[in-house]
């Protein structure tokens, strides 16, 4: 029997990375319910898209649907079973488990999970919050070795953020999120009718009333909003005066106190700024939320959730978060870029922000260090601009990197430590990174970052400016849910087509190049960067390249 055998293997890769200032506390409840979630081995592996797909147009595109997908690359049958033995040996429940998602989570009271992975829990505290890990390497018996890549939940490390970006109360230069649809020539032949936007939310929530006077606002009908939530996870908004708690301090009428309060309206303020912009930017789409715990169990099921739901279908994802890549453990950053994989296949775009801090990314071993998500090759790293507008259209763009009321931010980019340089970027000059190996270079795009020209949202009835990288992964998402209405075919894989778009000199008219400014590290300039990637989109440009091809525009 599992249980019995003497003999164990370890489960390397999934420890976790300390964080600074961490303290050490007491011991929790023996008692206390954890979950966990177990990763297993896929039937085979999944080809890489950079073959599959290369820089084919997406009508030549052959994307798999999710019961092919499952049937070909998910787990095997029997590998779950062997699970189900291995949990009622060691007095663990089966909570759910998914063939597709590849995952089985198991639950039970510490102490069994302890002993059931061979690991004693230490306990911290961090002005992140209070998080458990082990001391010790997991392991398994050797009967599960081979079948078990991973194990996420037996620490619960927050692995994503969003940095302290500030909206702004009142800005000359802001925009109705209409004008930036304008601004950015966002294809008028299409709203996102058809499409579905998934929106990956750790923390805080939103008011349902703010979308919808949002939208009323701007003379649009409010977006049908689902949500769905993962552990303990749900639609938790910060009160009204908490916001506007968190509003004044952004402007610089109070001063900064971090508090729980303080950081569950800065999500609040986030969650309601990713729904306003994808929702006013696509209005024909419907929106789904997919609400998590911000530890590497909660990302791995809601990004694994969202990109394997055959209820809502997904074609475009936007992740306004993330976490130095030298944050996170190597079992996390494997198997989310796998998890990125899959999403190519079936057709999915994922947008991910770049990060608000720079070059040095609040990197806790004094590099520079990318954002990840963002540094997966199969993700669309999205960073940020400053933007002077000249009536409907963007007459100036420089790199996002400004001091807003005592709080900096700066377009997250550079040189991945953990992925090669993709065939695609190869042409254009990626630097070297920060261990002097060439990298993959983030990010892809950019958009308006910098809250003093930031589009005009509501939250707890307040109106304000977007702020961060984490309002041009949406926007992104928006402009790609209208291009997939448009060609009706979905656009997928996006990165090798906008790469060889910005390739062709003279036509490159889909893309906006940003050639001034810099986020502390790297300078921007013609072609790629490491501050804002290829440029901003040309909406309608980007449309008919996608739809013709480069040599016919």
């Amino acid at each position: 029997m599992i249980g019995r055998d003497e003999k164990r293997v370890n489960i390397e890769g999934c420890g976790h990375v300390p964080l600074k200032g961490a303290r050490q506390v007491p011991a929790g409840d023996q008692a206390q319910l954890m979950e966990v979630t177990l990763v297993l081995r896929r039937r085979k592996a999944v080809p890489d898209p950079q073959e599959t797909f290369s820089d084919a147009l997406p009508h030549r595109r052959d994307h798999l649907d999710h019961a092919v997908f499952t049937g070909r690359y998910g787990a095997n049958l029997r590998d779950v079973e062997l699970v189900h033995r291995f949990a009622k040996e060691v007095g663990l429940e089966v909570e759910d488990e998914s063939l597709a998602r590849r995952s089985v989570a198991l639950s039970g009271a510490a102490k069994h999970m302890a002993k059931a992975f061979g690991v004693e829990f230490v306990h911290f505290e961090h002005e992140r919050g209070r998080y458990h890990a082990t001391a010790g390497t997991p392991s398994l018996p050797q009967e599960l070795a081979g079948v078990v890549e991973a194990v996420f939940g037996l620490h619960s490390r927050p692995a994503a953020r969003r940095r302290w970006s500030a909206p702004e109360g009142h800005s000359m230069q802001s925009r109705s999120i209409l004008e930036i649809a304008k601004a950015y020539e966002f294809p008028e032949s299409a709203d996102g009718n058809g499409e579905c936007i998934g929106l990956i939310e750790l923390g805080g929530g939103f008011h349902e009333k703010d979308i919808k006077e949002c939208c009323s606002g701007l003379g649009i009908k409010a977006p049908h909003i689902e949500f769905v939530c993962l552990r303990d996870a749900r639609n938790d908004p910060a009160s009204a005066a908490a916001v506007r708690e968190f509003i004044r301090v952004a402007n610089g009428e109070l001063k900064l106190k971090k508090s729980r309060e303080i950081e569950s309206a800065q999500c609040t303020v986030e969650v309601t700024m990713d729904i306003e912009i994808a929702a006013a930017l696509a209005p024909g789409a419907r929106i789904a939320v997919y609400f998590a715990p911000a530890d590497e169990q909660g990302i791995y099921n809601a990004l694994t959730r969202a990109i394997h739901d055959e209820e809502r279908r997904p074609s475009v994802l936007s992740l306004s978060w993330g976490e130095p890549e030298n944050g996170v453990s190597p079992a996390y950053v494997r198997l989310i870029d796998e998890a990125m994989r899959a999403a190519a296949h079936l057709g999915i775009t994922v947008c991910a922000s770049s990060g608000d801090a720079g070059a040095m990314n609040d990197s806790s071993d004094g590099m520079p260090a990318v954002n990840f998500p963002a540094s997966s090759p199969y993700c669309l790293g999205c960073g940020g601009t400053n933007t002077r507008f000249g009536g409907e259209a963007v007459e100036e763009e420089s790199v996002w990197n400004a001091t807003h009321h005592g709080i900096k931010g700066a377009s997250g980019g550079g040189v991945s430590r953990a992925f090669p340089m993709p065939r695609w970027q190869q042409r254009w000059e990626v630097p070297e990174g920060p261990t002097g190996k060439k990298g993959r270079g983030v990010p892809d795009v950019a958009g308006p970052a910098d809250p003093h020209c930031g589009c005009e949202i509501l939250v707890a009835g307040q109106n304000c400016a977007s702020a961060g990288t984490s309002a041009v992964a949406p926007m992104w998402a928006a402009l790609i849910a209208r291009c997939n209405q448009a060609l009706g075919k979905r656009c997928g894989y996006i990165n090798p087509l906008l790469y060889r778009m910005a390739a062709h000199a003279g036509e490159r008219k889909a893309l906006r190049e940003v050639t001034s400014g810099g986020n502390g590290m790297y300078e921007a300039r013609k072609g790629w960067s490491a501050c804002t990637g290829l440029g901003t989109p040309r909406g309608k440009h980007l449309l008919h390249a996608l739809q013709h091809g480069i040599s016919n525009q």
